[in-house]
């Protein structure tokens, strides 16, 4: 019975060993137990070996958190069911482990990192709250999950190679964002482009690209260059008109010119395109129209901030989502 249980080979031997009972053991069941001791070792060979292998951390993890990277989470899949968790992105001696599952991987990353499902806030108007998009897992090649997918995702990693630990990124807000690990950290995004980081809050980056970079092992060449942009000025100069704030003509505010450009009236800006989509890692149809923006002697844009704060204007209909 039990070397039909294990799936293992019956030798048979004639032999029989007399019991104090009067009974007798065939030597087969020695043979079964031998044999599923060497599977047992076996499998425990293999749970070492993923244990002493380790992610490669150091281009993911910053030694300090940083405002605005508070949902990305770093993970080391050692198996099929064991996790990693470095929660912000930080480095820590003992990250959060989590045993998973066949089928609740994403409620049990959900649960232990407390991940919101909406986004809420209190304003004098009352309380404005939106369904926020799924959180979601890359590959640290950027290649996106699909929510539902993650558990073959890693199935299929594992039986292909099952010492070979997985190193995930999560984003709580469903979309990539390079982290910025800290000021003057230095990675390259994608071949012959090069990404340092100027400032944690904001996160601000500095792109550097090298037309002479032999791409890395693995890495295909990029085609983002500033030769893309080369006729920009000639697409856009039939189009300009006067730049406009929320909709209206204000040059006491903002007096210059301003065009919008589509991707796809232009080989190179198709190019731009795909290759800007490439160093963000998202799709291309996320991509708004190429902004132009024209500036002659003592045209001016008074001083302002692009991001608003929806308890500043709850009144505004886009904060109300109508």
């Amino acid at each position: 019975k039990l070397c039909s249980i294990l799936g293992l080979p019956l030798l048979l031997l004639p032999t029989f060993v007399p019991g104090p009972m009067g009974r007798a053991l065939l030597p087969r069941l020695c043979t079964a137990l031998l044999l599923a001791g060497e599977v047992s070792r076996y499998a425990s060979a293999l749970e070492v070996a993923a244990a002493n292998a380790q992610c490669n951390l150091e281009p993911w993890l910053a030694e300090s958190a940083a405002p605005g990277e508070e949902g990305f989470h770093v993970i080391c899949a050692l198996n099929r069911t064991a996790l990693q968790v470095y929660r912000g992105g930080v480095k820590t001696p003992e990250p959060m482990l989590l045993r998973v599952g066949k089928s609740d991987l994403r409620n049990v990353l959900a649960a232990s990192l407390d991940i919101k499902f909406g986004i809420e806030y209190n304003t004098t108007k009352g309380l404005l709250k939106w369904k926020k998009q799924p959180w979601t897992l890359f590959g640290q090649m950027g290649r996106e999950l699909q929510v539902g997918s993650e558990t073959k995702f890693m199935a299929a990693h594992f039986k292909r190679l099952p010492a070979s630990p997985l190193l995930l990124l999560l984003f709580e807000g469903g979309a990539w964002r390079w982290p910025t690990i800290r000021v003057g950290h230095r990675r390259e995004a994608m071949a012959g482009v090069f990404l340092t980081t100027v400032s944690r809050q904001p996160a601000l980056f500095e792109v550097v690209i090298d037309p002479t970079a032999t791409p890395t092992k693995g890495k295909k060449a990029s085609k983002l260059n500033a030769a893309l942009l080369s006729n920009v000025v000639e697409l856009a100069r039939p189009k300009l008109q006067a730049s406009m704030t929320e909709g209206k003509v204000d040059k006491k505010m903002r007096s210059s010119e301003q065009t919008f450009l589509d991707y796809g009236m232009d080989p190179k800006l198709k190019e731009l395109a795909l290759a800007t989509s490439r160093l963000l890692r998202g799709p291309e149809e996320n991509l708004e129209a190429l902004q132009v923006l024209r500036y002659t002697k003592n045209q001016h844009y008074d001083a302002h901030r692009d991001y608003w704060d929806p308890r500043e204007f709850p009144d505004v209909p886009r904060f109300k989502n109508q």
